[in-house]
């Protein structure tokens, strides 16, 4: 019988029933040193490696801290990542996998360009080199695994101008870090996880220039309440609100944008008249509702196109009568 590795040695058997293998002559000298023809062909073969062959091999040791340290300017298509990084990145574009721990600059990059809304949700504590790739997508950014801000990360994350930066998991907020986070230059703010705001916070959080969020607070006293309504952005949402007083419809009722009370089924016939002269639209639970002369807008456009359509016919009907009454007259000529 032959050896698996060489195929020349020979088997013996030996009196205690073990088997040695014995190696003979020839793969002795065969396996001990390679032969010439061996040696000329690995010299060659190393000889016809170009410069740029070289280089390339020697650059793909350092290639990956070479694009770490320049992840700011470095294309996206660029980067080299394992199999399982790419395994995870794509179930991130699809929503289906969300990082716990991100030390990476490359992936964060990759990620606010390419990946999901909520592969970043779990992140619990995000570096500041991590956050300056993150804030650059135009999309949302959820982070609502993150519990303390601190105003290192706040100024970061101001520097968002896609659209809504989600801290849903803020207990509590440092002034300096809400007057940090009210320069967020995206388009809304949502800190749904305060269940209360003092007088000086919502006077602060008043000035931002976007949609706020605050779907936390259950029930905002009527100063706290004073202070929200002079924001002068777009919408507020105030999704916890189960109930409507007399004197919380009357504060809603001065805000200039649109509001969000997903809380409430309809509003409360007692309060309902207080909202006759509101300016914006108030999305309820299941519907919507529209101010008076948004109706009335509506009624005189349909109006308007049901008169244009009116016109249009008779032109049509009055073309096709002068041409039916020049037909006899041509057929004379």
């Amino acid at each position: 019988m032959s050896c698996p590795g060489c195929q020349t040695n020979q088997i013996h058997e030996d009196r205690s029933g073990f088997v040695e293998w014995e190696r003979g002559s020839a793969t002795a000298e065969q396996r001990s040193a390679p032969s010439h023809q061996d040696r000329f062909f690995q010299s060659e073969h190393k000889t016809r490696q170009t410069i740029f062959q070289s280089l390339l091999t020697r650059w793909r040791r350092y290639r990956v801290a070479v694009e770490r340290f320049c992840v700011t300017f470095w294309p996206v298509d660029l980067f080299t990542f394992t199999l399982e990084e790419r395994r995870a990145l794509r179930l991130a574009a699809r929503d289906s996998f969300t990082f716990t721990k991100l030390n990476d600059p490359r992936i964060a990059k990759w990620l606010s360009h390419r990946g999901g809304q909520w592969a970043i949700s779990s992140l619990q504590t995000i570096q500041p080199e991590i956050a300056k790739n993150l804030v650059q997508t135009s999309d949302a950014l959820r982070l609502n695994g993150i519990r303390y801000l601190n105003n290192s990360l706040a100024s970061t994350l101001a520097s968002h101008q896609g659209r809504t930066l989600y801290l849903d998991n803020l207990r509590h907020i440092d002034i300096e870090v809400l007057e940090i986070l009210t320069r967020h230059t995206g388009r809304g703010l949502s800190l749904g996880g305060l269940s209360d705001l003092s007088i000086q916070e919502a006077t602060v959080l008043s000035k931002y220039r976007g949609r706020i969020s605050v779907n936390g607070l259950t029930n905002p006293n009527s100063a706290t309440l004073a202070a929200l309504m002079q924001h002068s952005g777009k919408s507020m949402s105030f999704g916890a609100l189960k109930n409507l007083s007399h004197s919380q419809a009357q504060q809603f009722a001065i805000y200039k944008g649109d509001l969000y009370l997903r809380g409430l089924r309809e509003i409360p016939c007692e309060v309902d008249s207080e909202f006759d002269n509101f300016s914006g639209k108030i999305v309820l639970k299941h519907h919507e509702r529209h101010p008076l002369p948004h109706v009335v807008t509506v009624d005189s456009q349909s109006g308007k196109t049901m008169t244009h359509i009116g016109l249009w016919i008779l032109m049509a009907a009055c073309v096709t009568i002068l041409f039916l009454l020049l037909i006899p007259g041509l057929k004379n000529f």
